[in-house]
């Protein structure tokens, strides 16, 4: 439950983003999404224009000529679409921003760097703060190349505070991880009907000379710089962040468990570079089909939940105490083919041997059929987005998310590509 006064202090006299009645604003983010707040809120509270996206994931593409073409001047992004935006190379189009925001997650240093050596005239700003504290708690304005192993979140913004505190809840010294907690005119009021985590996240705050005053509990770490910036350091409980969506891998374990045929299950979060992604084990009689798991759970939690990858195990691993041990779960290989719903059928073409190396490569999936679900492979929309952006290079053929969507197999896809190539 966000006041109106967090969004005012969000948008309005911002001083980590002077926002003026020239600015255009794009909205792409979903209104479910907290970074909506800004993009609607920014532009409608300061004079300025709001130019809304079309429904449905945009390709690289579509996005940066848009951006372009309606003359947008502050663009939101979470971090992987960033990091996606400049892998493709198409970042340079965005050079007429005045504002490029990012975060969400952690921003890699190296595309950082690369954005910012093609946006010179831009200012790239990582943003960090969780939903409780309307949108961002802290802001850094990048001017220089990053040289650091972590890209700064920088200091809090204007009616925020940030503590950084101990395990006695004393101020840690600089340089030393401690636990993050916000106050300030951003908190929320609470959860809607849930006042037990209400009180438990939102606490007095020790600092304040003001009766009733909070703070926030982000369950984040961070450590404060002598020059009183944060660096971001993790979670400090089981929560992760998967495309900039928070999740509490506790209530994805329980939405499997919920299938009839699951005894057990536990949910680990993996990385591959800039990537992250869940990983689903199940414990049943026998190895169940991927899809209808996936079907069961669609029914319990949003899409951006369900694994990427779906593991049988005759039993999940322990550690000595007698709790899951995860640390033996990350370390299991990805699934084999007994995983998938569909049986293998090798690329019959050029086209096909090509999609198949390409997806392989991104799902860490060998072999690739060419009847093979993208998804079952543990694919998702950014990576979906790449592979389109890579199709677009190499045949000029444009492919809509949408048709990706419907028709997520190789088979598919290449009948796709070659109705649409050139004659």
């Amino acid at each position: 439950m966000v006041p109106h006064r967090a969004i005012e202090r969000l948008v309005v006299g911002a001083g980590y983003l002077p926002i003026g009645p020239d600015d255009v604003f794009l909205q792409l983010a979903p209104v479910a999404f907290d970074a909506s707040t800004l993009e609607i809120w920014g532009p409608l509270l300061n004079g300025g224009k709001m130019v809304v996206a079309p429904e449905g994931q945009l390709p690289l593409g579509a996005l940066a000529d848009l951006v372009r073409g309606e003359g947008v001047t502050i663009l939101w992004l979470t971090a992987g679409l960033f990091h996606h935006l400049v892998a493709s190379g198409l970042v340079a189009r965005l050079r007429g921003l005045r504002f490029l925001l990012a975060g969400g997650d952690v921003l890699s240093v190296e595309s950082v760097n690369a954005a910012m050596a093609e946006l010179t005239g831009t200012t790239l700003i990582n943003g960090y703060g969780p939903t409780e504290n309307t949108t961002f708690t802290c802001c850094a304005p990048l001017t220089e190349p990053v040289t650091a192993p972590r890209v700064p979140i920088g200091p809090a913004i204007d009616g925020t505070s940030v503590y950084v505190l101990d395990d006695a809840v004393g101020t840690a010294p600089d340089g030393q991880a401690g636990r993050i907690h916000a106050a300030g005119a951003g908190l929320a009021h609470g959860y809607l009907n849930d006042p037990a985590l209400t009180a438990q996240r939102f606490v007095a705050n020790p600092f304040s000379g003001v009766p009733g005053d909070r703070m926030y509990r982000t369950g984040d770490l961070g450590s404060r710089g002598e020059d009183g910036a944060l660096d971001f350091h993790g979670r400090e409980d089981g929560q992760v962040k998967i495309r900039g969506f928070r999740i509490e891998p506790g209530d994805v374990e329980h939405a499997l468990r919920a299938h009839p045929d699951v005894a057990d299950a536990a949910i680990v979060a993996t990385s591959s570079g800039d990537e992250r992604s869940l990983v689903g084990f199940y414990v049943a009689d026998e190895p169940l089909v991927s899809e209808h798991l996936r079907k069961h759970m669609e029914t319990l939690v949003p899409p951006y939940m369900i694994p990427a990858v779906l593991v049988w195990l005759d039993a999940l691993p322990l550690t000595a105490n007698g709790k899951v041990d995860r640390d033996a779960l990350t370390a299991y290989a990805p699934p084999g083919r007994g995983d998938l719903s569909s049986d293998y059928r090798g690329p019959g073409s050029p086209l096909e041997q090509w999609l198949a190396e390409m997806w392989g490569d991104l799902t860490q999936t060998s072999p690739v059929g060419v009847d093979d679900d993208f998804f079952e492979l543990g694919g998702h929309s950014l990576m979906a987005v790449r592979i389109i952006v890579e199709i677009s290079d190499r045949t000029g053929v444009e492919i809509d998310p949408q048709d990706f969507y419907a028709c997520p197999t190789i088979s598919e896809l290449a009948a796709l590509i070659a109705a649409g190539a050139p004659e």
